[in-house]
């Protein structure tokens, strides 16, 4: 089980409930965060950016990622294919940062909406108003 730092993740999900709309269920996300993470690993495909800031809340500071048992092999070579996605990933991020908060919060609303339409049980992400 993971030791998710949950005081301040429900600073952040409070946060964001004021100033996204939809705003993210990140509750839910670490509930679900094993499966997702496990699935992500078996399709080689990337978490949303602001939901991979989240892996790093937890009590010892040592990120969620790590904490679930995939065989080091896989770690490696999943992380050596997806490198050039992720790099492209923080590009997007930092450029609609440098275009203002409200770019920003778009960015990480179509994101997060994009991994749900991909994968539809995982709609709860998601909080609409």
């Amino acid at each position: 089980m993971i030791d998710w730092d949950i005081k301040e993740i429900e600073k952040i999900e409070q946060h964001y409930k004021k100033t996204l709309n939809p705003s993210l269920n990140l509750t839910y996300f670490c509930r679900h965060f094993e499966e997702i993470y496990r699935l992500l690993t078996d399709e080689e495909e990337l978490l949303p950016d602001i939901l991979n800031d989240i892996t790093y809340y937890t009590i010892n500071g040592i990120n969620a990622k790590y904490k679930v048992l995939i065989s080091a092999d896989t770690d490696k070579q999943q992380t050596e294919k997806l490198l050039a996605r992720r790099m492209k990933q923080r590009a997007q991020r930092q450029e609609a940062r440098n275009k203002g908060l409200t770019e920003y919060h778009k960015f990480i609303i179509k994101e997060v909406a994009e991994f749900i339409k991909k994968y539809p049980y995982w709609k709860e992400l998601l909080r609409y108003k």
